[in-house]
């Protein structure tokens, strides 16, 4: 299976941050864990998704909202899903990184296209694989048509945070027309006679979720 070469770092005991490494990506046996902020991935990457589920390994992967309206993504996700993936998605991604079987984490460096680094200290591969796991909590089963209430909440906080329709549609990955269809909705529901006062009456109502975990 082709892979990307990769750099390698070690544990923090004076070594450099990176050296070359070998080119081979680290054995993955158990779980593959990523996230990658933009999407949909190329031909290699979704081969190599595959593949890895083909060998027995669990696949997560998180993405952006803003990739569910592209026909190629969704392809792309309905196929790993058949085949046993998961995918969800997310308001936002900082930047891409993967963690194999909750030991080895690969996170790129330098400009976009630069070789990633392998890092096998243990409290940065648990820091980073615990941010990864709060944040797939936090995320939409994708493919899923099924999704009203966590759409509603994700809508309802954004108009509590005084958001416009654009802002909205774009975070979500919608187009601005089927925002407002769903904004409206919103605000007749809760008979609210403007967007910040349905983000309000939502916020007292209890309707935003729990609060987030410290």
């Amino acid at each position: 299976m082709a892979t990307p070469p990769h750099r390698t770092a070690e544990a923090p005991t004076g070594a450099e941050a990176g050296t070359p490494g070998s080119g081979v990506l680290p054995d993955c046996r158990v779980e593959y864990f990523a996230a990658r902020p933009t999407g949909p991935p190329d031909g290699a990457r979704t081969r190599r998704d595959l593949a890895l589920l083909d060998d027995g390994i669990r696949v997560r992967v998180l993405y952006p909202h803003s990739v569910r309206t592209d026909p190629a993504f969704l392809g792309y996700a309905s196929m790993l899903s058949e085949a046993g993936g998961e995918i969800r998605t997310v308001d936002r991604l900082p930047a891409p990184v993967a963690v194999l079987d909750r030991s080895v984490a690969l996170l790129p460096v330098g400009p976009p296209g630069s070789e990633p680094v392998e890092i096998t200290a243990a409290p940065v591969v648990d820091q980073l694989l615990w941010t990864l796991a709060f944040t797939w909590d936090h995320g939409w089963r994708c493919p899923d048509a099924g999704e009203p209430e966590e759409l509603r909440t994700a809508i309802l906080g954004m108009l509590a945070n005084g958001d416009k329709d654009e802002t909205v549609a774009r975070r979500l990955g919608m187009s601005v027309r089927t925002c407002r269809r769903h904004v409206a909705s919103i605000m007749a529901d809760l008979n609210a006679a403007s967007r910040f006062q349905a983000g309000l009456l939502a916020a007292r109502g209890g309707l935003l979720g729990p609060p987030p975990e410290p």
